[in-house]
C-alpha cells in the first residue's frame, strides 16, 4: 500500500471526510437502538482513541527538545499563545456568541477543550509548506504534549467552575495519562525500536502510515460521537451550527493576533510561521479522546466539528504565505526549508 498517497489524500479531503462521518453517524444513530450496545461502544471508543493517538506519537521527535535553549524567546511566545492566550480568545468568542444565542455549558466546555489541548503534529507540515522553521515547530509540538498533563486539567477546572459545572481534576489527569502520556511513551519506544530495526531510510518509508492511521481513527471517532449523540442533536439541531460561530471568531482573531504580535516584537518570518501554526492549530483528535474517555460525550461534539473550520483557516494562511512574508519585507525562496510533515 502507498501510505504516503493515502496520507496525502486523507489530509487533502479532511473536512469532506469529517462532514461525511458526521452525517453517517447521525443517520445511524437516529435509525438504530444503541442502548443494548452501551458497554461495547464504550470499549470501541477507547480502542479507536488508542488507534488514533498512538500512531501520532511515533512521529513525535522528543529529541528535538535538546535544541530548545537557543530559541527561548520564540518558545515563550508560542507556548504562551498556545496554552494561555488561545483559551482566553475562545472564552471571549463564546461570550460574544452567548450574547446572540445561548450556548449549552457542556458544549462551551467542549469548545474550550478544543483549544486547550496540544497543537497538532500536522502543524509541522503547515510550517514546512510556508517555508517556516520546522525544527521550532517540532519542539513546540513536543513541549505542548508534555505540558498538557498540567494545562488541560487546570484550564478546564477554571472554566468549569465559571460555568458552574462539576469536573473532577483527577479524572482529567487520569484521562490525559491514558490517552496522551501513555501513548506518547509507547510511541517514543516504538520509534526507537523501528529506527534500530529498519534504519532511518526504512523508517521514512513507513512514516506516512502513522498519520494515515491516526486520521482514519479520527474519522471513526467523529462517526461514533455523532452516532451516540444523534438523538440529542436531533432534538437540538442548532448545537452544531452554534459551535461553529465561536470557532470562526477564534481562528480569525488568533491568526490576526499572532501575525501582528510577532511582527511587532521582531520575530523572524520563518519562526513566525512555526509559532503561528503551533499556537493556533489544535489537535482535535486529542480533545475528542479526552472528552470521550472522561465520559462527557457532549463536550466531544465541539472538537469533532472543529476540523470543518480549522483546516480551511490554516490552509488559507498557508496559501497566503508569500503575502505574509511580504509584511516582513523578506524574500523566501522556494528552495528554503523543504516542506515536511510529521
Amino acid at each position: 500500500m502507498n501510505w504516503l498517497k493515502l496520507k496525502n489524500h486523507l489530509d487533502k479531503y479532511l473536512p469532506v471526510y469529517v462532514a461525511l462521518a458526521m452525517i453517517a453517524g447521525f443517520y445511524v444513530g437516529t435509525h438504530t437502538n444503541l442502548k443494548p450496545y452501551h458497554d461495547t461502544l464504550k470499549t470501541l471508543n477507547m480502542l479507536v482513541v488508542i488507534s488514533m493517538i498512538y500512531p501520532m506519537m511515533i512521529n513525535l521527535r522528543l529529541g528535538e527538545l535538546n535544541n530548545s535553549a537557543r530559541l527561548g524567546k520564540q518558545l515563550a511566545i508560542a507556548l504562551t499563545m498556545g496554552l494561555v492566550i488561545s483559551p482566553l480568545i475562545m472564552y471571549g468568542a463564546i461570550w460574544l456568541t452567548n450574547l446572540v444565542h445561548p450556548i449549552n455549558h457542556m458544549l462551551a466546555l467542549g469548545l474550550l477543550l478544543a483549544v486547550v489541548v496540544p497543537c497538532s503534529s500536522m502543524t509541522i507540515a503547515y510550517t514546512g509548506f510556508t517555508k517556516g522553521n520546522i525544527e521550532l515547530a517540532t519542539i513546540v509540538v513536543a513541549l505542548s504534549f508534555t505540558l498538557a498533563i498540567i494545562t488541560v486539567p487546570a484550564w478546564l477546572k477554571v472554566f468549569a467552575s465559571n460555568y458552574h459545572v462539576s469536573i473532577s481534576v483527577w479524572l482529567l489527569v487520569k484521562t490525559i495519562l491514558i490517552v496522551v502520556i501513555t501513548p506518547m511513551i509507547l510511541g517514543v519506544l516504538t520509534r526507537v525500536y523501528l529506527m534500530g530495526k529498519l534504519g532511518p531510510e526504512g523508517f521514512l518509508r513507513i512514516k506516512p502510515a502513522f498519520p494515515a492511521i491516526s486520521l482514519l481513527g479520527m474519522y471513526t471517532i467523529v462517526f461514533l460521537i455523532f452516532m451516540e449523540k444523534a438523538e440529542l442533536i436531533a432534538s437540538k439541531p442548532s448545537i452544531v451550527g452554534v459551535a461553529l460561530v465561536p470557532l470562526a471568531i477564534y481562528y480569525t482573531t488568533a491568526l490576526l493576533f499572532m501575525t501582528f504580535v510577532d511582527k511587532a516584537v521582531g520575530i523572524p518570518y520563518r519562526d513566525h510561521m512555526a509559532i503561528t501554526f503551533t499556537s493556533v492549530g489544535k489537535n482535535e483528535g486529542t480533545a475528542m479522546a479526552i472528552a470521550l474517555a472522561a465520559g462527557t460525550g457532549l463536550m466531544a461534539i465541539a472538537p469533532a466539528v472543529t476540523p470543518i473550520l480549522q483546516i480551511p483557516f490554516l490552509v488559507g494562511y498557508v496559501k497566503a504565505w508569500r503575502k505574509i512574508a511580504g509584511l516582513w519585507k523578506c524574500k523566501v525562496t522556494e528552495e528554503e526549508a523543504v516542506p515536511g510533515a510529521s
